[in-house]
């Protein structure tokens, strides 16, 4: 059997305060990837993790306004493509669950 290697790009979001990331070090990253298997018996062989603090001020990232969903404005540069796609309508970004069906970001 000719067996082919993938890459598979794994993307969490966690919510926590700056206190509970201190205490948890650089466990976090660890301890999830200590739990991933795929299909009950595929060990996951880690190459690399990193983790970024989403800050809608200075990234193309936001909440959906309508859902709360984290999204980045697909229209706009520097995406994030492990975030929801969305866009900005009338002022107010949305993922592409919330977008109008006709836009072209829409799910």
């Amino acid at each position: 059997m000719n067996k082919k290697t993938y890459l598979v790009k794994v993307a969490y979001l966690i919510d926590l305060s700056d206190e509970e990331y201190k205490e948890m070090g650089d466990q976090l990253i660890p301890e999830l990837e200590n739990e991933i298997t795929v299909m009950g018996n595929l060990k996951l062989d880690w190459q690399s993790s990193s983790t970024i603090l989403l800050d809608p001020e200075t990234m193309n990232c936001g909440r959906c306004s309508k859902c709360n969903s984290w999204v980045t404005d697909r229209e706009k540069p520097d995406h994030i493509d492990e975030l929801n796609n969305g866009a900005v309508v009338d002022d107010r970004l949305l993922c592409d669950e919330c977008l109008p069906e006709e836009h072209r970001w829409a799910f």
